[in-house]
């Protein structure tokens, strides 16, 4: 048994995470699975739209270039949102530590 506590995400977060990496792994912008990823976000309360649009941030920054201008062709606020926490994504990809480390446990 581990003592890290397990993540438990809902079935809707789930199911909109799904729909945007189908947007995001089509050669060409679709607008049906647009329209898809949009009903999928209504679906979503407040902590699971910042998990994905957390999710989206790291998403904009490995996968194809045009990530963030297909995720503005579903929704302009959750493209800002996305923009907003890629900016605060560490540069080298590792986060960094805050202050200095402890050295007791």
């Amino acid at each position: 048994m581990s003592a890290m506590p397990e993540l438990h995400l809902s079935q809707s977060f789930k199911l909109a995470q799904r729909a945007f990496a189908v947007l995001l792994d089509t050669a060409h912008f679709d607008a049906s699975l647009a329209m898809a990823a949009r009903v999928r976000i209504a679906a979503l309360d407040k902590l699971d739209l910042g998990r994905l649009v957390r999710w989206l941030a790291w998403q904009a920054r490995v996968r194809n270039p045009q990530a963030l201008a297909r995720i503005e062709r579903v929704d302009l606020r959750l493209a800002a949102g996305v923009l907003h926490a890629r900016a605060q994504l560490p540069a080298d990809g590792r986060p960094a530590l805050s202050g200095s480390p402890r050295r007791t446990a």
